[in-house]
Order: C-alpha cells, then sequence, then structure tokens
C-alpha cells in the first residue's frame, strides 16, 4: 500500500487520517465537504476528474429550486453557489418557466462551477484530491474503518472519523458491502444516459424560436433584449429524415438545450444511450462510444435541417456521459414513488424536493412524467435514507441514497443532492466530533444546524 510522502517546498502534504473523507466531487460532494468543513470537521474530499462539479460543470442548468406555486423549496449551500456564480456573471438566476415539466431553471456556466466551487471547499479548509476514486474498503463487524485509493502515486489507504459517499454510483457503499439495488425493480435496467455537449456559432433566438415548451424569456450575457433562451421539445417536424438517415431508433425525438451566453448554446441533451449499466467499467466504455457516435450524426442533422444551426459547431463535450441511474442503497428508510407523489412529510426531513418524477425510459423510447399532488407540491427526504441499513460510519448523498427506482427519478435532480450533500456533511462531522455511529445521531440537532445555515427543511 503506498505512503503519502511529504513533497518537496510547495507541495501539498496529504495526510492519511481525515475527521470526513467524502468520496465524489459532484454537486453533492460539494456540498458534503463544504459543510462537514464548516462545522469544524478536517475534511478530504477525492475526486476523479481534475475538477469538482460533476454534471454542473457539464452545463445541465439547475432545475426546480422551486415548487409549482413559486415557492423557493431548495436554498442552503445551493442557493450560495448559485449566488456566487451570479456575482461572477456566470449564472443568470433563477427563472420561473410555464408549461412543461420544469418549475424553474437557473443557467450557469459550467467553467465557472469548476472555478467557483473549488474557491468555496478551499476556503471552507477542505483538502481536495483530484485524478482520484476509491477502489476498495476496509470494513470490521460492520463498520467502515478506512478505504483505498487509487491514483498516480499507486494505491493509498485513507482513514476517517466517518465518511460519504457521493459518488453517485454508490462505488464506497459497494466496496463496503452495503447492500444496494441496481437500476429498476423489474428488470435491473436504468434509465438512458445522455452525452451533453456545448455549441458555438449558433443564433441561439432563431433556432429556440422554433420551441414554445418551457419557455425561458431572458437577456443572455453579452446580448441586448430578451428572448427565449431555451429549447424543450421534441423533433416531430424532422420525424421523417431522422429515421431515414438512421440519427435515432424511434420518433419524437426529444431535446433540451439552452444557454447563458449570446451566440452559443451552453448544453444540448438530446444524445440517449440506453441498456447500459454506468456502475460497470465496459458496459460504461462502450456506452461513451455510443454516445460520440451519436453525436456525430446528430450535429451534422442541426447543421443541414435546423434554422439557427447551420454554423454550429462542437466547441466542448463534457469528461464523461450523464448518468441518471444506477446503484441505490439499502437505507433505513426506502423512499418509494407514492411518498413523492403524495407529497409525504418525516419527522427526520433533512432536505426537501419540489421536482417531478422524471424517467427516461431504460429501453430508449421517450420519457415520461409524475407530477407531485400534494397541495404543498413538494415532499420530504428522510434522514434515514442516507443511512446505510447495515454499515457504519458510512453516509450517502446525491443520486444513490435509499430509493425505489421510481423515486429516484425525482431525487436525482442537482439542488436535492446538494440539499443531502448539505445534510451528510453535517451529520458526518458529528459523527466524527462524538465518536458515534451516524445511525445514532440525535436528528434534530442535525436539523437545527441546517436551519441556521440557510436549508429549507
Amino acid at each position: 500500500m503506498q505512503e503519502i510522502r511529504v513533497g518537496k517546498r510547495g507541495w501539498k502534504m496529504y495526510r492519511q487520517e481525515y475527521d470526513v473523507i467524502v468520496a465524489g466531487g459532484g454537486t453533492a460532494g460539494i456540498a458534503a465537504g463544504l459543510s462537514a468543513a464548516r462545522a469544524g470537521a478536517h475534511v478530504l474530499l477525492i475526486e476523479k476528474n481534475s475538477y469538482v462539479g460533476g454534471t454542473a460543470a457539464s452545463g445541465l442548468p439547475f432545475i426546480d429550486f422551486f415548487n409549482r406555486d413559486g415557492k423557493q423549496i431548495t436554498a442552503g449551500i445551493a442557493e450560495e453557489l448559485m449566488k456566487r456564480l451570479f456575482q461572477e456573471k456566470a449564472a443568470l438566476g433563477h427563472i420561473r418557466t410555464s408549461g412543461g415539466h420544469l418549475n424553474s431553471v437557473t443557467m450557469i456556466d459550467p467553467e465557472w462551477v469548476k472555478i467557483t466551487a473549488e474557491e468555496m471547499l478551499l476556503e471552507s479548509g477542505c483538502e481536495l484530491l483530484y485524478h482520484s476514486f476509491v477502489c476498495g474498503a476496509k470494513v470490521e463487524e460492520d463498520c467502515l474503518k478506512s478505504i483505498v485509493v487509487a491514483n498516480k502515486n499507486g494505491l493509498t489507504e485513507f482513514r476517517a472519523g466517518c465518511f460519504i459517499d457521493t459518488t453517485g454510483d454508490g462505488d464506497l457503499a459497494k466496496f463496503s458491502g452495503a447492500r444496494y439495488h441496481l437500476g429498476r425493480e423489474s428488470d435491473g435496467l436504468c434509465q438512458a444516459m445522455s452525452l451533453l455537449f456545448k455549441l458555438g456559432d449558433v443564433d441561439v433566438e432563431r433556432a429556440t424560436s422554433l420551441f414554445s415548451e418551457n419557455p425561458i424569456p431572458a437577456c443572455p450575457v453579452g446580448g441586448d433584449h430578451e428572448y427565449n433562451l431555451h429549447i424543450s421539445g421534441k423533433l416531430s417536424k424532422w420525424n421523417d429524415i431522422i429515421l431515414k438517415e438512421g440519427i435515432f431508433e424511434h420518433p419524437d425525438h426529444n431535446i433540451w438545450a439552452g444557454t447563458m451566453r449570446e451566440n452559443e448554446l451552453t448544453y444540448v441533451n438530446t444524445i440517449r444511450v440506453s441498456e447500459k449499466n454506468g456502475a460497470d467499467a465496459y458496459e460504461l466504455s462502450e456506452a461513451e462510444i455510443e454516445g460520440r457516435r451519436q453525436l456525430k450524426k446528430v450535429i451534422r442533422f442541426l447543421n443541414a435541417y435546423v434554422p439557427g444551426m447551420e454554423k454550429a459547431h462542437i466547441t466542448s463535450i463534457p469528461n464523461g456521459i450523464g448518468i441518471r441511474e444506477t446503484r441505490r442503497i439499502d437505507g433505513e428508510y426506502i423512499l418509494t414513488g407514492e411518498d413523492i407523489i403524495e407529497g409525504r412529510r418525516f419527522d427526520d426531513c433533512i432536505a426537501r424536493n419540489g421536482y417531478c418524477i422524471d424517467i427516461h425510459d431504460p429501453k430508449g423510447q421517450g420519457w415520461g412524467v409524475s407530477r407531485i399532488q400534494s397541495e404543498e407540491q413538494s415532499y420530504d427526504i428522510p434522514y434515514r435514507c442516507i443511512v446505510p441499513a447495515r454499515i457504519d460510519n458510512l453516509l450517502v448523498a446525491g443520486r444513490c441514497i435509499s430509493t425505489t427506482a421510481e423515486a429516484l427519478a425525482s431525487t436525482r435532480i442537482m439542488p436535492s443532492c446538494m440539499a443531502l450533500g448539505q445534510a451528510a456533511g453535517v451529520a458526518a462531522s458529528m459523527a466524527a466530533d462524538r465518536k458515534l455511529a451516524p445511525r445514532k445521531l440525535d436528528v434534530k440537532s442535525i436539523q437545527t444546524i441546517l436551519r441556521g445555515n440557510g436549508a429549507l427543511i
């Protein structure tokens, strides 16, 4: 096992034991690292990429800080990040939408997410270790004691008072022996993946005028007037071309895209890769290849047939295909689709969400939504959903929490993941400080701290 060595002057010195270790630097991991460090814990955040941000760093906008009635449901660290981005002219702020399945959209600049989130983490005292990922764990009597991390230095063992799995795929939970489910209950298939991409030299006003669902009227950075900055709808008017040229397998293909800057689409979401397991390295590799194969066809189609995109060209592709669903840990409570539709409340609430159930068919045949039906148009996520059923010294946050496949289709959005990460960070720092298993913590104490830090619960 690789030992950490002291480097020359100016090199970062990493310990091998921390109060809290966060595995994964996506949106949930950012919030977890921040809240744990701000609570006084010595924190290490481990990230496989060269930056933090996860899906937000791919350009996908934050959606549904609000419910359908226009009431803000998520705040805390997620709102703080948005305000910092807005100050950098790297976000347009929250924009309420009308029609469609979204309640609000917050357009962001993905490159500034990387910069701003990193600054916030460093300011908190959280240490960052990039180009590294968890590849093993040591468990004694159902208690997680240490993890094994792989990077250019080889294999290194790290110990902590408490660990947080924010890998998205539940990698650390799996290596720790936690029970989990993969994909939907009927056949184990996961929701379709999407490879996002950014386009330059787009006449955004012209292109977005073709789509009326969920309009986002705003003035982009660099612009001088308002117009619709969002594409949300189907490519139905081009069905004959799509099927004839084999661009997609099915008619009425969905497309979502949007921007915050003039002359670019910061993200385009239309590629769909189905029947692949994103938690398996071989299938994930196949999905990446298939995503780029589709991308080549898509850009040629957009250039040839979509007004406003005649000169569009790819300016960037994220570092990895977008994964909606893989493992879900078995926690002390399993959140269900019924809980979401009925807008259920829980005494141990640590996060709230107002987003619908949004399922991208695992076989690639479109998507569908189910809306929250309660009067408050939101639901609670209980603390028990982030506590594995039988492994101690471990919490999970983000899309790998304890839910059914149906419920995951709502909880997986970024504001919800950040709210869960913030709660996990508070709980982990408390568990490490008091030398208690997370399941034995007083949830009311966690809730008090969260409210004091701006969380809406």
